[in-house]
């Protein structure tokens, strides 16, 4: 009887730590990029079976491209001829069973983003929650209106200077209705505006930091967007532009906290 109580006790213990050590690893490895996920997960069973913990592929961030072996250019449009190149370590990339769980998807911000790119991501990441594009995108309406249709539950997005608005927000009206957060790296016009008023009525977070903005397009969208609660005007310039004369003036985001 002593006996199998040690033997139980024993077995509870390994039990224990190999929890332990399944924890333990889990929250090394939270420390890695997704190139490094890959190659831990070649060590043995263990580690391979805590790299492919949910809480690993909540992001997925490709701004390590810029790092070796990938070395993209900190250029804009880099990888611009080489479509290819691209499509390859995407591929590589998206063919780990674990991008089901990502919920956060970052291009790397210096590549060229073309439709055969965006289509395969979208039809990796079905669950996906929040988007931030590349700095410079070439991307038809077709393309765009079929990964948004895909993303249903997107929630949040960061729309670059190269996207067309013209197609895409009528994208995210028609397939994303809880779209609630918005940041753009375009200067903010009145064509914006009326896109945002349209296609996005929940907006609940915009952010137009460290960009020019229109005071004309700024005013209409907090007029309109009756859910806004939080404007990120943060660095930004605010041009007032009157029709009835050439005057223009500029205001800082703090300025215009005082503007009547």
């Amino acid at each position: 009887m002593k006996k199998k109580c040690v033997e139980s006790n024993n077995s509870d213990a390994r039990n224990i730590n190999d929890v332990l050590y399944y924890k333990l690893l889990v929250n090394i490895f939270m420390a890695l990029n997704v190139v490094e996920l890959a190659t831990v997960s070649k060590v043995c069973k263990t580690w391979r079976k805590a790299r492919s913990d949910p809480k690993l592929w909540h992001k997925l961030d490709l701004s390590v491209l810029c790092n070796k072996p990938f070395n993209v250019p900190r250029m804009l449009g880099s990888w611009k001829y080489s479509s290819e190149r691209l499509t390859k370590v995407l591929r590589g990339i998206l063919a780990q069973s674990e991008v089901r769980h990502i919920r956060c998807f970052v291009f790397n911000y210096y590549a060229y983003l073309k439709d055969e790119h965006l289509l395969l991501v979208a039809r990796r990441t079905p669950n996906l929650k929040m988007l931030v594009l590349p700095a410079i995108c070439n991307l038809s309406k077709e393309a765009i209106e079929h990964a948004i249709s895909l993303w249903v539950g997107l929630e949040s997005i960061t729309i670059t200077r190269m996207i067309n608005h013209k197609n895409i927000f009528p994208a995210i009206g028609k397939y994303c209705k809880g779209i609630t957060g918005l940041k753009f790296t375009i200067g903010f016009e009145m064509d914006h505006a009326r896109a945002l008023i349209q296609h996005t009525p929940n907006l609940k977070f915009l952010s137009l930091q460290s960009i020019i903005v229109s005071f004309r397009a700024l005013h209409s969208v907090l007029e309109n967007l009756k859910h806004l609660e939080i404007v990120n005007l943060c660095h930004s310039l605010i041009i007032d532009k009157h029709d009835t004369s050439n005057r223009v003036i500029l205001y800082t985001s703090h300025q215009l906290q005082h503007h009547q």
